[in-house]
Protein backbone atom coordinates (compact mmCIF):
# COMPACT_ATOMS: atom_id res chain seq x y z
CA UNK A 1 0.00 0.00 0.00
CA UNK A 2 1.25 3.66 -1.19
CA UNK A 3 2.05 5.43 2.28
CA UNK A 4 1.79 9.12 2.61
CA UNK A 5 4.12 11.08 4.41
CA UNK A 6 4.16 13.92 6.15
CA UNK A 7 1.34 16.18 4.63
CA UNK A 8 1.94 19.57 4.18
CA UNK A 9 -1.52 21.15 2.33
CA UNK A 10 1.54 24.07 0.34
CA UNK A 11 2.40 20.98 -1.75
CA UNK A 12 -0.95 19.95 -2.11
CA UNK A 13 -1.91 23.46 -4.03
CA UNK A 14 -3.39 23.23 -7.78
CA UNK A 15 -4.65 20.12 -6.99
CA UNK A 16 -8.46 19.56 -7.76
CA UNK A 17 -11.09 17.02 -6.91
CA UNK A 18 -11.11 14.19 -8.34
CA UNK A 19 -13.26 10.96 -8.25
CA UNK A 20 -14.00 9.45 -5.22
CA UNK A 21 -15.59 6.09 -3.38
CA UNK A 22 -18.47 7.00 -1.20
CA UNK A 23 -18.02 8.51 2.39
CA UNK A 24 -16.73 6.31 4.94
CA UNK A 25 -19.21 5.42 7.65
CA UNK A 26 -16.60 6.47 10.36
CA UNK A 27 -14.46 9.92 9.93
CA UNK A 28 -12.00 11.08 12.41
CA UNK A 29 -11.46 14.44 12.76
CA UNK A 30 -7.80 15.70 12.69
CA UNK A 31 -7.73 18.87 14.32
CA UNK A 32 -5.00 21.63 14.93
CA UNK A 33 -2.54 19.80 16.06
CA UNK A 34 0.09 16.91 15.01
CA UNK A 35 -1.76 13.74 14.22
CA UNK A 36 -0.35 10.52 12.91
CA UNK A 37 -3.22 8.94 12.03
CA UNK A 38 -1.27 5.93 9.19
CA UNK A 39 -3.04 2.95 12.01
CA UNK A 40 -6.21 3.62 10.61
CA UNK A 41 -7.80 1.34 8.82
CA UNK A 42 -8.93 1.57 5.20
CA UNK A 43 -12.85 1.77 5.79
CA UNK A 44 -11.97 4.72 8.51
CA UNK A 45 -11.95 8.08 6.96
CA UNK A 46 -10.04 11.35 8.08
CA UNK A 47 -11.65 15.01 8.31
CA UNK A 48 -8.89 17.67 8.35
CA UNK A 49 -8.80 20.95 9.54
CA UNK A 50 -6.96 22.76 7.02
CA UNK A 51 -8.02 26.32 7.69
CA UNK A 52 -8.85 28.46 10.69
CA UNK A 53 -10.94 32.33 10.33
CA UNK A 54 -11.32 34.58 13.18
CA UNK A 55 -13.58 37.63 11.94
CA UNK A 56 -13.02 40.42 13.93
CA UNK A 57 -15.15 43.63 13.65
CA UNK A 58 -14.89 44.46 10.00
CA UNK A 59 -12.15 42.46 9.23
CA UNK A 60 -10.77 39.18 10.07
CA UNK A 61 -7.95 36.76 10.43
CA UNK A 62 -6.97 33.14 8.43
CA UNK A 63 -4.10 30.90 8.58
CA UNK A 64 -3.55 27.50 6.75
CA UNK A 65 -3.22 24.70 8.94
CA UNK A 66 -0.04 24.86 11.03
CA UNK A 67 0.73 21.18 11.82
CA UNK A 68 1.63 18.05 10.38
CA UNK A 69 -0.56 15.00 9.86
CA UNK A 70 0.60 11.39 8.52
CA UNK A 71 -2.33 9.24 7.25
CA UNK A 72 -1.84 6.49 4.37
CA UNK A 73 -4.94 7.53 2.14
CA UNK A 74 -5.60 11.28 1.53
CA UNK A 75 -7.75 13.08 3.89
CA UNK A 76 -11.69 12.81 2.21
CA UNK A 77 -12.91 16.15 3.98
CA UNK A 78 -10.94 19.71 4.28
CA UNK A 79 -12.69 21.30 7.32
CA UNK A 80 -12.86 25.41 7.59
CA UNK A 81 -13.03 26.39 11.24
CA UNK A 82 -14.66 29.88 11.63
CA UNK A 83 -15.23 31.95 14.84
CA UNK A 84 -16.08 35.37 15.76
CA UNK A 85 -14.32 37.16 18.16
CA UNK A 86 -16.63 38.02 20.60
CA UNK A 87 -14.93 41.48 22.16
CA UNK A 88 -15.73 43.27 18.67
CA UNK A 89 -19.37 43.46 17.18
CA UNK A 90 -19.10 41.91 13.28
CA UNK A 91 -19.86 45.05 10.77
CA UNK A 92 -20.76 42.18 8.10
CA UNK A 93 -20.85 44.35 4.73
CA UNK A 94 -20.70 43.04 1.22
CA UNK A 95 -16.67 43.16 1.02
CA UNK A 96 -16.05 41.30 4.13
CA UNK A 97 -18.45 38.14 3.42
CA UNK A 98 -16.94 38.35 -0.40
CA UNK A 99 -13.30 38.20 1.26
CA UNK A 100 -14.61 35.50 3.94
CA UNK A 101 -15.69 33.09 1.49
CA UNK A 102 -12.58 33.62 -0.40
CA UNK A 103 -10.71 32.76 2.40
CA UNK A 104 -12.37 29.54 2.96
CA UNK A 105 -12.33 28.15 -1.04
CA UNK A 106 -8.60 29.40 -0.90
CA UNK A 107 -7.84 27.03 2.14
CA UNK A 108 -9.87 23.93 1.59
CA UNK A 109 -9.55 23.44 -2.22
CA UNK A 110 -5.97 23.11 -1.66
CA UNK A 111 -6.46 19.41 -0.67
CA UNK A 112 -8.13 17.22 -3.06
CA UNK A 113 -11.25 16.17 -0.94
CA UNK A 114 -14.26 15.12 -2.33
CA UNK A 115 -16.32 17.52 0.81
CA UNK A 116 -15.64 20.32 2.43
CA UNK A 117 -17.07 21.22 5.99
CA UNK A 118 -17.52 24.20 7.64
CA UNK A 119 -17.49 24.53 11.27
CA UNK A 120 -18.64 27.63 12.53
CA UNK A 121 -21.01 27.65 15.83
CA UNK A 122 -22.89 31.04 15.99
CA UNK A 123 -25.30 33.02 18.14
CA UNK A 124 -28.74 33.80 16.84
CA UNK A 125 -28.17 37.28 16.09
CA UNK A 126 -25.23 35.84 13.88
CA UNK A 127 -26.99 32.92 11.63
CA UNK A 128 -27.52 35.30 8.52
CA UNK A 129 -23.71 34.84 8.40
CA UNK A 130 -23.45 31.34 8.86
CA UNK A 131 -25.89 31.13 5.60
CA UNK A 132 -24.08 33.59 3.43
CA UNK A 133 -21.12 32.08 3.84
CA UNK A 134 -22.29 28.86 3.31
CA UNK A 135 -23.83 30.10 0.03
CA UNK A 136 -21.14 31.59 -1.30
CA UNK A 137 -18.89 29.01 -0.17
CA UNK A 138 -21.44 26.37 -2.35
CA UNK A 139 -21.30 28.93 -5.67
CA UNK A 140 -17.59 28.58 -5.53
CA UNK A 141 -16.98 25.10 -4.52
CA UNK A 142 -15.00 22.91 -7.77
CA UNK A 143 -17.81 20.88 -9.60
CA UNK A 144 -18.37 17.70 -7.95
CA UNK A 145 -17.06 18.84 -4.50
CA UNK A 146 -20.15 18.45 -1.57
CA UNK A 147 -20.53 20.88 1.28
CA UNK A 148 -20.98 20.04 4.80
CA UNK A 149 -21.46 21.58 8.07
CA UNK A 150 -20.91 21.01 11.96
CA UNK A 151 -24.44 21.94 13.65
CA UNK A 152 -25.05 22.41 17.57
CA UNK A 153 -27.52 19.79 18.35
CA UNK A 154 -30.20 22.53 19.52
CA UNK A 155 -30.28 23.48 16.10
CA UNK A 156 -31.32 20.27 14.60
CA UNK A 157 -34.27 20.08 17.25
CA UNK A 158 -36.36 22.89 17.78
CA UNK A 159 -34.79 25.53 14.80
CA UNK A 160 -36.13 25.53 11.35
CA UNK A 161 -33.57 28.08 9.75
CA UNK A 162 -31.42 25.05 8.74
CA UNK A 163 -33.50 24.70 6.06
CA UNK A 164 -32.17 27.11 4.13
CA UNK A 165 -28.54 26.01 4.57
CA UNK A 166 -27.71 24.96 1.13
CA UNK A 167 -25.08 21.87 2.08
CA UNK A 168 -25.28 18.34 1.19
CA UNK A 169 -25.11 17.23 4.65
CA UNK A 170 -25.80 18.60 8.62
CA UNK A 171 -23.75 16.80 11.11
CA UNK A 172 -25.36 17.53 14.97
CA UNK A 173 -22.62 17.67 17.78
CA UNK A 174 -23.50 15.30 20.51
CA UNK A 175 -21.22 16.75 22.96
CA UNK A 176 -20.89 19.56 24.51
CA UNK A 177 -24.15 20.75 23.88
CA UNK A 178 -24.94 22.84 26.46
CA UNK A 179 -28.32 22.92 28.94
CA UNK A 180 -30.41 21.29 26.15
CA UNK A 181 -27.79 18.08 26.13
CA UNK A 182 -29.46 15.74 28.93
CA UNK A 183 -33.07 15.46 26.70
CA UNK A 184 -31.48 15.51 23.33
CA UNK A 185 -29.12 12.31 24.90
CA UNK A 186 -31.96 11.00 26.96
CA UNK A 187 -34.36 10.83 23.95
CA UNK A 188 -31.66 9.71 21.48
CA UNK A 189 -30.76 6.40 23.89
CA UNK A 190 -34.06 5.61 24.50
CA UNK A 191 -34.47 5.18 20.44
CA UNK A 192 -35.70 8.87 19.50
CA UNK A 193 -34.62 11.27 16.62
CA UNK A 194 -33.99 14.80 16.15
CA UNK A 195 -37.31 16.53 14.95
CA UNK A 196 -35.34 18.25 11.77
CA UNK A 197 -35.25 15.43 8.93
CA UNK A 198 -32.00 16.97 7.52
CA UNK A 199 -30.11 16.30 10.35
CA UNK A 200 -30.45 12.84 10.16
CA UNK A 201 -27.51 11.20 7.57
CA UNK A 202 -24.59 11.81 10.31
CA UNK A 203 -23.70 12.45 13.64
CA UNK A 204 -20.98 13.61 15.63
CA UNK A 205 -19.36 12.24 19.32
CA UNK A 206 -16.65 13.04 21.49
CA UNK A 207 -14.51 10.28 22.67
CA UNK A 208 -14.30 11.70 26.51
CA UNK A 209 -18.10 12.03 26.25
CA UNK A 210 -19.75 8.59 25.55
CA UNK A 211 -23.51 8.07 24.47
CA UNK A 212 -25.23 5.12 25.36
CA UNK A 213 -27.18 4.52 22.01
CA UNK A 214 -27.69 6.63 18.93
CA UNK A 215 -29.45 6.63 15.87
CA UNK A 216 -28.03 3.37 13.61
CA UNK A 217 -27.28 3.91 9.79
CA UNK A 218 -25.76 7.49 9.72
CA UNK A 219 -21.86 8.69 9.12
CA UNK A 220 -20.40 9.23 12.46
CA UNK A 221 -17.60 12.13 13.11
CA UNK A 222 -15.78 11.36 16.16
CA UNK A 223 -13.59 14.28 17.87
CA UNK A 224 -10.76 13.83 20.22
CA UNK A 225 -9.63 16.04 22.76
CA UNK A 226 -5.90 14.74 22.46
CA UNK A 227 -4.28 13.80 19.72
CA UNK A 228 -5.62 10.46 18.18
CA UNK A 229 -4.20 7.07 19.50
CA UNK A 230 -4.60 3.50 18.29
CA UNK A 231 -6.55 2.67 21.65
CA UNK A 232 -8.78 6.32 21.30
CA UNK A 233 -10.15 5.21 18.02
CA UNK A 234 -10.50 0.64 19.29
CA UNK A 235 -12.08 2.07 22.34
CA UNK A 236 -14.48 4.75 20.01
CA UNK A 237 -15.13 2.02 17.13
CA UNK A 238 -16.41 -1.00 19.87
CA UNK A 239 -18.95 1.98 21.02
CA UNK A 240 -19.88 2.60 17.76
CA UNK A 241 -20.47 -0.85 16.99
CA UNK A 242 -22.50 -1.18 20.09
CA UNK A 243 -25.38 0.82 18.92
CA UNK A 244 -25.12 0.54 15.20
Amino acid sequence: MRRWPVLLFALLAGCGPKAHPPASPIILWAWERPEDLRFLPEDVGVAVQSDFIEIVGDSFIARGRRYPLRVATPPEIALVHIQIAPEQPVRWTPTLRRRVAGAVLHYATRIPAKRVQIDFEVRASERQILLDVLADVREGLPRGTLLSMTALASWCDDERWLDAAPVDEIVPMLFRMGRTDPLIRERLEKGGDFRNPRCRTALALSTDTPIARAPAGRRVYVFDPRSWTRADFDTVRRQIGGWR
